[in-house]
């Protein structure tokens, strides 16, 4: 998969170092999916915060546990959220597009509702707001 960057001119210019972090950053979004799926529920083992989770000394598996739920959750909410931020009607397919690595063809051929000129700037615009937010 190769993207082509956003030009120093463009709104949406993210470096090119950023942009690829961007990327793959966002082709970990499969895998969170199925790690939070595969945890056990630990919401009445343990109560927890945003911000904290209380933990002894010890090695506590619960708290271990709540902690990544948590930070999984995060991780997704942020990509599904930036994505609806950018278009609701494309979400699916933005988040399709930068998680699977679908080309624009591919979501054209699953009934993406624009044209090719069209996702490719919301998906620029996507890379840009999400490199700013991880």
């Amino acid at each position: 998969m190769k993207y082509k960057t956003p030009s120093k001119r463009s709104k949406f210019f993210v470096p090119k170092e950023d942009y690829i972090t961007a990327i793959h950053w966002c082709l970990r979004y499969p895998l969170w999916v199925a790690e939070l799926k595969l945890l056990p529920d630990t919401n009445r083992s343990i109560a927890y915060e945003n911000d904290r989770v209380q933990n002894s000394a010890r090695s506590d598996i619960t708290a271990d546990i709540a902690i990544r739920i948590k930070e999984l959750e995060r991780k997704i909410e942020l990509l599904e959220d930036t994505a609806k931020k950018i278009d609701k009607d494309l979400k699916d397919y933005i988040i399709l597009g930068v998680t699977q690595g679908l080309t624009v063809f591919q979501l054209l051929q699953r009934g993406m509702p624009c044209n090719k000129n069209e996702y490719i700037k919301k998906r620029q615009q996507f890379y840009y707001e999400i490199s700013k937010k991880i």
